[in-house]
């Protein structure tokens, strides 16, 4: 079985899916993606709510604007087939 990070973003129709071999590969990949977008956006000095949960199979940050929010997912699929 492969693996898949999606990332799925609420100001755009793009889902960009990366693929691994292993769940671990998976797992780090979502883990520095999350880490390397959170910093983007605290340095740009955005209202940020941030979580990456336990299981390292999901991330979600949500940048707060005044009139609207951008939210940008992170998920692991398994890949069957």
């Amino acid at each position: 079985m492969n693996y898949a990070v999606i990332f799925r973003y609420s100001f755009d129709d793009a889902v960009i899916v990366h693929v691994f071999a292993t769940e671990e590969e998976a797992k780090r990949f979502l883990r520095d993606s999350y880490k390397s977008e959170l910093f983007c956006d605290q340095e740009c000095g955005y209202s940020t709510e941030s979580e990456l949960r336990e299981d390292g199979w999901y991330a979600k940050i949500t940048n707060h604007f005044c009139d609207h929010e951008n939210i940008t997912e992170m998920l692991i699929g398994s890949i069957y087939g």
